[in-house]
């Protein structure tokens, strides 16, 4: 991006780029008011407005504005701001977003087989004629995409092909279909001046109005400039094969990097449909995207930043497959620890716990401000919720939006860093992407099974259990679930933390009540997220829940039979009197939490009896059993469970030991009226 102020010294280019842009855009709003003069507003109106706006945009030649509408074509709600100042009716626009989302299908041809054999001639070192002697090319087989154009080959071994790779890799690819991605001349330069556009408009904003919009902007355009260079998106797509190449239902072609160079790239042929052809299988395609993009962004952190209709197929055996990586971006462990602070903090109102994360994360410079900045963000993820202030119901587009507008207010020192901007722009589109399956989706209800799966899995971060947990997951989760103060267990957010398992379904029931058949393999089930939790209390990391947690159960069984010897003492008019050092205190409240927790365990073990009546204890105690032997029965499940049951035993040994010297004591007092600690 270094030779972007060349273009302040070339005026009559950018003058005759900002008419390019803007003259034609200038018609269609004149073409709007005029039919809204002569009360032309039927829906063949509205689509001839839609495909008029779609012509435009493939005419304008800008990668950034392509790149712009194919997010804004997934997303409707987006444009309810332009709807109001252009008066116009939600149909309308409807049909001008659904005529948008054939932009990344119908990108037109702009160069034809000749000239894309000689850019390929030029970039290997080899002659037009060569281009022949390497690749079969598959007649009427080649796509527009936003820089280049995508041909559909064969390559074929020989001299020519052995003599530019070697023979390990020509014996490897030889044979093959292979995408053969050509880039469309004088690209880099249309990019060029588009970004410059953008980042002086962003210069000018960030004069008027607070926030770091340059560097928002910045950002975007190193994106657009990294899409140039197809030797990193080769290197990309091999990278992002070998991290999450080994996850279920997912597909990720491998790229030929002795055959990439600048413009062009040879990567392995996928055959599949986009999203407006996957039918039943859509929400299945979703669920698949959202598990990958988790494990992308909490877990590798190397995570793909473009993931529109136009990248995401769907393949024959009903797999997800990844496709054009020039748009990557990571996240450093650091920054990932402090978004899911930051959002556990939001969400138990935890103000130290924001505080701290927004400071790490780059979104405050000191604390000067906090108690001004702490309501306005209340008030943005209410906002981004719809109004129910829950994080399950964020619509990110909205949160975006609220960001933005605590950025441009002037009296808020407050900044979005360039990188959070990337994803919530990526989870924007992945929304956008399971709005057009389910429009009453809402990515973080979906995403939840596999946040509570990636967070508690035993190699998060690398690491195997018991043995390196990241130090940051345990301190976060210590801060979540253990009252710092009292050291007790914060019952109501560990009960809404096994929540995230039972309550969040991503399946449309079907008509016979059933769901879909492929559930069990894409999420994790009840039981599974149980099993999960319970070895993550085992592990090393987990070893912060275990000294509160055996005071508490000492406690609440404590409570419970005290509770139980006082109403049978009432019950017979004081003829059966509790035993020596029982009768103690009962806390009601805190029977009331882990109350809620055991039936959480209870739905989740398939139990659907009232754990608080007699016989739902009987069916609780039955249930949890009948798991034993489940697991009993599995030799690879025995072996994970062995650890949790050798721990389970040893805190069953510490409990009663508790709930004994807690009684002791209580007799001992009773007996000599001495008070002991």
């Amino acid at each position: 991006m270094s030779n972007l102020q060349s273009w302040k010294y070339d005026l009559l280019s950018i003058t005759i780029r900002l008419n390019t842009l803007t003259l034609p855009f200038l018609y269609w709003y004149l073409i709007l008011i005029l039919n809204d003069i002569t009360s032309r507003n039927t829906q063949l109106d509205y689509e001839r407005e839609g495909q008029l706006l779609l012509h435009l945009v493939h005419n304008s030649r800008s990668v950034a504005l392509l790149k712009s509408v194919q997010a804004l074509s997934l997303r409707g709600d987006l444009f309810d701001p332009i709807r109001r100042k252009l008066k116009a009716d939600k149909n309308r626009v409807a049909t001008w977003t659904k005529c948008m989302q054939s932009v990344t299908d119908d990108v037109p041809i702009t160069f034809g087989h000749t000239q894309m054999k000689k850019i390929v001639a030029t970039e290997l070192g080899i002659t037009p004629s060569q281009v022949e002697d390497i690749f079969e090319f598959v007649d009427g087989e080649v796509r527009g995409a936003s820089i280049g154009q995508v041909y559909k080959a064969k390559v074929k071994p020989g001299p020519v092909l052995k003599s530019l790779v070697g023979g390990k890799v020509h014996d490897e690819w030889a044979g093959s279909t292979v995408a053969l991605k050509v880039q469309r001349p004088k690209v880099d330069r249309s990019i060029s001046m588009d970004v410059f556009l953008i980042t002086e408009a962003a210069y000018w904003m960030e004069e008027s109005r607070a926030g770091d919009v340059r560097g928002i902007a910045s950002g975007f355009g190193e994106g657009l400039f990294g899409e140039l260079d197809y030797r990193l998106e080769a290197l990309n797509a091999n990278s992002f094969k070998e991290v999450y190449g080994e996850l279920d239902n997912v597909v990720i072609p491998s790229a030929c990097e002795e055959l990439s160079t600048g413009r062009v790239c040879v990567m392995e042929w996928v055959e599949g449909v986009g999203q407006g052809s996957w039918g039943d299988e859509g929400m299945d395609m979703v669920r698949v995207g959202i598990r990958c993009c988790v494990k992308q962004m909490l877990d590798g952190g190397y995570f793909h930043a473009d993931p529109h209709r136009g990248n995401l197929l769907m393949t024959e055996g009903k797999e997800l497959a990844f496709v054009d990586f020039g748009m990557m971006a990571r996240v450093s462990a650091e920054d990932r620890y402090g978004l899911i602070g930051l959002v556990f903090g939001l969400q138990n109102k935890d103000l130290e716990l924001i505080t701290e994360n927004l400071l790490k994360l780059g979104f405050l410079e000191d604390k000067s401000q906090l108690e001004e900045l702490i309501p306005r963000l209340r008030k943005a993820l209410k906002n981004a919720t719809g109004g129910t202030g829950k994080a399950r119901d964020m619509n990110f587009a909205s949160l975006q939006a609220e960001l933005n507008e605590i950025s441009r207010e002037n009296r808020l020192k407050f900044y979005t860093p360039p990188f959070f901007t990337t994803i919530i722009r990526t989870l924007t589109i992945l929304e956008g992407l399971a709005l057009q399956v389910d429009p009453d989706f809402r990515l973080v209800k979906g995403a939840y099974p596999f946040v509570l799966a990636q967070l508690l899995s035993k190699d998060f971060g690398g690491s195997e259990w018991g043995l390196n947990a990241p130090p940051e997951l345990r301190s976060l989760l210590t801060r979540v679930l253990v009252n710092r103060k009292t050291n007790r267990i914060e019952w109501e957010r560990l009960n809404g933390f096994l929540r995230l398992a039972d309550g969040v379904n991503l399946d449309k029931q079907q008509s016979d009540g059933s769901s879909s058949a492929s559930k069990s393999l894409l999420t994790p089930s009840k039981r599974d997220t149980i099993e999960l939790f319970a070895r993550f209390l085992a592990s090393e990391s987990g070893l912060f829940l275990k000294e509160p947690l055996v005071q508490e159960i000492a406690e609440v069984i404590d409570s419970a039979a005290s509770s139980a010897e006082i109403n049978i003492a009432q019950i017979t008019g004081g003829f059966l009197r509790p035993p020596p050092g029982g009768g103690g205190p009962v806390d009601e409240s805190q029977l009331r939490g882990v109350q809620k927790v055991i039936e959480v365990i209870n739905t989740n073990l398939n139990n659907q009896a009232d754990p608080t009546s007699g016989e739902g204890v009987v069916s609780f105690l039955q249930s949890v059993v009948a798991w034993l032997v489940e697991v009993g029965g599995d030799e690879t499940r025995r072996e994970e469970a062995r650890v949790v049951l050798e721990a389970g035993m040893g805190v069953a040994r510490e409990v009663a030991a508790e709930v004994l010297e807690r009684r002791t004591k209580r007799a001992v007092r009773e007996a000599f009226g001495i008070a002991l600690s």
